[in-house]
């Protein structure tokens, strides 16, 4: 069960239509379903929340990326990319102030209500995540 936390100086428009494209985004690059995904964004003050590269003026986005071992460097880079490209433009922070951080964990590490989630394969592309160990 991925978490994508997002923390921004930002005032987001339209957080569902990005919530909805972030999941699907997700679940293409990193070959997967989506029920299991779990997005959250933060608006934090600019005295909460800073970068060391942005100026004082300056939007920033910190983004945190719980997820199962197991996907490329190029999937990660991938949706990286794209998470920063999408985040520029829906809100108006300049690309070199989007950070996105990964956080690799094992499926033992991810519960549902039905169980962990078994650790990440190329079987899932096909199947989305539905496998559990109990």
């Amino acid at each position: 069960m991925p978490h994508l936390r997002f923390e921004t100086t930002a005032t987001p428009a339209d957080r569902t239509g990005f919530v909805e494209w972030v999941t699907a985004e997700f679940a293409d690059v990193m070959e997967t379903g989506t029920g299991h995904v779990g997005v959250s964004i933060r608006v934090c003050d600019r005295r909460d929340l800073s970068m060391g590269r942005a100026g004082d003026d300056e939007d920033v986005v910190l983004v945190n990326a719980d997820i199962r071992a197991g996907r490329s460097e190029k999937q990660r880079r991938t949706l990286a990319a794209s998470i920063i490209e999408s985040v520029s433009k829906r809100w108006g922070v300049p690309e070199p102030n989007v950070y996105l951080v990964y956080t690799e964990h094992g499926g033992r590490d991810f519960h549902l209500a039905e169980g962990a989630l078994a650790s990440w394969d190329e079987v899932e592309a096909e199947t989305g995540a539905g496998r559990h160990t109990g």
